[in-house]
């Protein structure tokens, strides 16, 4: 069945938290989605209309909670797409809920992993961070024992999809799945992947679109990308830093403590309630303007038993300051019940959901116009709550801060590290911006495109890159940078190269409020990154950085407030360890713009790559890559070398196996089957495409120019011809979003970081190449 924007979809989910977040995972430009408290529905919901209820039965009976599902789906239109929302951490009510789904004869697919929290399903077992739900504490506040498997908190047989079935052949469950779904019992299915789930998605339509879509929000995401219509629209701007803003945490998980500390660091009032009220207590002062966390007080390990009556306190608390606000008050709300509580309390039926904040951290909107933030209490890093706050209230102005001088960095070391000195041309068929450019200001912007510079790992090289990228003399010539980092992670990259004295680092808000004078760096300063993060060692808040760093670089750029973005190297490990499980650069900026489809190409000045499949195994690569996939790969690199200025490329494309199969000699016909004919298609459309060509003979070819790209099927059959090619060349090009992105061919060079020693060669390229293919800024 195909989807598309314009579907009626229904959902239900058995806390608030978990309904906005479903809710926010199926937003979309075209389609009204709400979020609603209440189940009772006398009507059908219009066609292009995406319906989330909240339940409440996260506490409630078995009895109670299969009765609230029963309710929310009398009156479905026939061609309504149903999703229920689980935990998880599949806690709640999930037997009784899943049991009056089945119940519709709809049939079931359960498939609760959820890829970007590390929680994954093997052999129909939940996994935390890789250790199985049962053997872990996330329980740890629950009354009961954690189920040993998914069948075991249904309490039913069950039909089980294990990951083999997912993912084959071709990743196209469809025989195994409509086995499973003709048993009558609730299907299971495995997954560790978002690919993983996009696939039982497609085969669970494909087979019978009334199936109950049951999962979550891996699984809501995965459905969400089939509707989509697009990139989400921008967050709408910070309110004023005055208007008041309560944020209320629930939760009892560890990391909830660390985050409140950060906000009260940050100037927060902090209110902490005793678990019950108190008639002789001290009243609370009036709700203050600016920041204000309420919280209850947490004197030993939590009470399980308590916890609705503590939610009921705390709503019941907020409620009454937020009557004392001098003016109308916003909202964050950590926790499902807590959220919930809270939102009965100020008599909220209805949520209008506008974006995410970060993963879990709903943004939404009431009909009388407060804003509401709701978040699952077990997600997010430290920071968390200092990145709600950030995108709900505008910061106070400040100066910018004198950088202490420190001592010159040692002399640089002889010998070859892990930066992989990259300075050659890009796309060099595309001259630059003339050079003598005027500098721009606020008020001199000429038409030089504005380029957003994500600092990257704060812990690696890209700071002391980013420094003296910014400071060459061709730069500001070709583009107006801005960089989105941390502004004193940059002033100590400074003074490691000892060019303090020549340079001045200003915070500013956006790339509107910057000046662009020779010597002056602007950056949107996150400030995520501790005074004391050292150089060279891996860290989850560096990599939770990095990731929000690109964040924000997205959002610039999808709202055309920037024509290009520039990256500096992450570190793939430490961007998993913050919670943002992204192969690298490229997956994480398709994700971010909406694009479902991205190409990586590396260029030296010797040799230009595109690759067909990236960061997977090789094994996975071998049974992606299919017609359809080589087709759009070689369409893209071949458009992006016609706007370079090659008028008609010569591609050349590799082979899978050793001597790209000879004639079947080797592997099992894949060049056949999965590359000859997207080239047949490709050369019919006038496309001069060449293969399937053995590698090794394709690289050379190229190196002595009678190819203008050649197409690499998996990661290191590219990447390591480059490498050797161009060891003293490379910039990384992302090829199919809708806006331009460079990077540095190099990594975070942890073994170098922080020596003042690394070279800049290939950030001053990737630079070039972004002002080079960028577009001029419009109005």
């Amino acid at each position: 069945m195909p989807l598309g924007p314009g579907q009626r979809v229904l959902a239900v989910a058995d806390d608030l938290s978990g309904a906005a977040e479903t809710a926010a995972a199926l937003l979309s430009r075209t389609t009204r989605t709400r979020v609603l408290l209440d189940p009772r529905t006398d009507t059908p919901a219009p066609a292009g209309t995406t319906t989330v209820f909240d339940l409440d039965s996260r506490q409630l009976s078995a009895a109670d909670a299969a009765a609230r599902i029963t309710t929310a789906l009398t009156g479905l239109a026939p061609d309504t797409v149903v999703c229920k929302k689980v935990d998880s951490l599949l806690r709640g009510n999930l037997a009784a809920e899943i049991a009056a789904l089945a119940a519709t004869g709809r049939g079931v697919l359960l498939a609760p992993a959820l890829p970007a929290e590390r929680r994954t399903v093997r052999d129909g077992v939940l996994h935390t961070d890789g250790v199985p739900l049962h053997t872990g504490d996330a329980w740890r506040a629950e009354t009961a024992a954690p189920p040993r498997s998914v069948a075991e908190a249904l309490g039913v047989p069950v039909a089980l999809l294990g990951l083999q079935a997912v993912r084959g052949p071709d990743h196209h469950p469809r025989t195994a799945l409509r086995e499973a779904l003709a048993t009558g019992l609730p299907v299971v299915a495995d997954a560790e992947t978002d690919a993983d789930l996009d696939a039982l998605l497609a085969a669970t339509l494909d087979i019978d679109p009334r199936v109950v879509l049951a999962g979550s929000a891996g699984l809501a995401l995965a459905l969400g990308r089939t509707l989509g219509d697009g990139p989400p629209a921008p967050l709408p701007p910070p309110g004023p830093a005055a208007r008041p803003l309560l944020v209320v945490v629930g939760t009892a998980e560890p990391v909830a403590a660390e985050q409140v500390r950060r906000l009260v660091t940050d100037g927060a009032a902090l209110y902490a309630l005793d678990h019950a009220p108190s008639p002789s207590g001290p009243a609370l002062p009036p709700l203050r303007p600016g920041v204000t966390v309420l919280t209850p007080r947490h004197d030993g390990p939590p009470d399980p038993a308590a916890a609705r009556s503590i939610a009921r306190h705390l709503a019941r608390t907020a409620a009454a300051l937020l009557d004392t606000a001098p003016g109308p008050a916003d909202l964050v709300l950590t926790g499902g019940e807590t959220a919930r509580r809270v939102l009965d309390a100020l008599g909220v039926r209805e949520l209008r959901p506008r974006g995410q904040v970060h993963h879990g951290a709903v943004l939404a909107e009431t009909p009388d116009g407060r804003t509401v933030v709701t978040r699952p209490g077990s997600y997010g890093g430290p920071d968390s709550l200092r990145l709600i706050v950030r995108a709900l209230r505008a910061p106070a102005a400040r100066t910018p801060t004198t950088p202490t001088p420190t001592p010159a960095p040692p002399a640089p070391k002889s010998g070859r590290t892990s930066q992989d000195h990259a300075k050659g041309p890009f796309m060099n068929a595309i001259p630059a911006a003339a050079a003598g450019t005027a500098p721009t200001t606020a008020g001199n912007t000429g038409a030089l495109p504005v380029i957003a510079v994500t600092m990257g790992d704060g812990a690696g090289i890209g700071p002391e890159v980013i420094v003296p990228a910014l400071l060459d003399a061709g730069t500001l010539s070709r583009i107006r940078p801005v960089v989105v980092g941390d502004a004193e992670r940059l002033r100590r990259a400074a003074a490691l190269l000892g060019l303090t004295d020549q340079v001045e680092i200003v915070t500013v808000e956006g790339p509107a409020d910057a000046e662009f004078t020779p010597g002056r760096i602007n950056v949107i300063d996150l400030g995520l990154l501790p005074a004391d993060l050292p150089w060279g060692k891996l860290s989850a808040v560096a990599g939770d950085a990095a990731y929000q760093y690109v964040r924000v670089a997205s959002e610039l750029a999808l709202s055309g407030a920037v024509q290009g973005i520039c990256t500096a190297p992450l570190n793939k490990e430490a961007l998993h360890a913050g919670g943002h499980l992204y192969p690298g650069h490229t997956e994480l900026l398709a994700h971010l713009t909406g694009v479902e489809e991205v190409s990586m190409m590396l260029s030296t000045d010797t040799v230009k790559v595109i690759h067909v499949t990236t960061h997977i195994g090789l094994i996975d690569a071998v049974a992606r890559i299919e017609p359809g996939l080589v087709e759009r790969t070689v369409r893209r690199g071949h458009d992006a070398l016609v706007r370079a200025g090659v008028e008609h490329p010569v591609i050349g494309v590799c082979g899978i196996n050793p001597h790209a199969g000879e004639n079947g000699l080797f592997g099992y016909g894949e060049e056949e089957e999965k590359i000859v004919p997207a080239l047949e298609v490709l050369r019919a459309d006038g496309i001069d495409a060449r293969g399937p060509l053995p590698a090794d003979t394709a690289f050379f070819l190229a190196g002595r120019g009678d190819y203008d790209l050649i197409v690499a099927m998996y990661h290191d059959q590219g990447h390591g011809p480059v490498k050797i090619l161009g060891l003293e060349a490379g910039v990384n090009l992302t090829v199919g979003l809708p806006v331009i992105r460079t990077s540095v061919d190099h990594g975070t060079a942890f073994d170098i970081a922080g020596t003042g020693t690394a070279d800049p060669g290939s950030m001053i390229e990737a630079l070039r190449q972004a002002a080079a293919l960028a577009p001029s800024p419009t109005g």
